[in-house]
């Protein structure tokens, strides 16, 4: 199977090597997402941690080779016309999108509604801790936590400090009490592995 992994940061280099001990895998090459330079051949499988503005060559090359190649979408922070482009893309690529892909932050969309539900009353507020570099603030996945509370995004708070690859908190608070459901995140590796496995699934499937 052929995977192109579009973004050579950090992230993108860190799905590289998870894929490379892969043995589904025979073929993987990177491409840096403003350069605009494909490979010739049709992938089997996109996975994007790139850069918003990618998504039009993304769109673009899946076009180009007829559609139907699996895209893996972990890139946040997407304005109007990316939207638009993801919409288009959908149309003729099977397509999953996540603000993160980790196990324990799919858990933890599940449990905080219950939390809240149990909570009536609380008080409830999301606090989410990325390196520094981190541009997009909240990040992708506070948002959802938001979504999934049924809270506006405003109830989220952002701090970007050091190396930390992701800390997401939600809190409720009683009087007298405060309850906490945590995740954190020690490596990058866990996105990565869970994008792998979403994009198996759509070949696969």
């Amino acid at each position: 199977m052929f995977l192109i992994i579009v973004g050579t940061g950090q992230m993108g280099q860190t799905v590289r090597a998870c894929a490379k001990k892969d043995e589904f895998f025979d073929k993987i090459e990177m491409v840096e997402p403003l350069d605009a330079v494909w490979p010739q051949e049709k992938a089997d499988l996109i996975i994007d941690f790139s850069h918003p503005k990618a998504m039009k060559d993304i769109y673009e090359y899946c076009h180009r080779h007829g559609g139907g190649i699996p895209v893996v979408i972990g890139t946040t922070g997407q304005g109007k016309e990316e939207e638009t482009l993801i919409k288009l893309l959908e149309k003729i690529c099977p397509v999953v999108r996540k603000t993160n892909f980790s196990r324990g932050i799919e858990a933890m969309n599940e449990l905080v509604p219950r939390a809240k539900e149990l909570l009536k009353g609380s008080d409830i507020s999301v606090l989410e801790i990325h390196h520094s570099l981190k541009k997009d603030s909240p990040s992708g996945t506070a948002k959802t936590l938001c979504k999934s509370l049924e809270l506006d995004e405003k109830a989220a708070s952002s701090m970007r400090i050091g190396n930390m690859p992701g800390q997401h908190t939600v809190y409720f608070a009683l009087e007298d009490e405060l309850i906490e459901i945590r995740h954190t995140a020690f490596s990058k590796k866990i996105f990565a592995l869970g994008a792998i496995n979403v994009g198996k699934m759509l070949i696969e499937n």
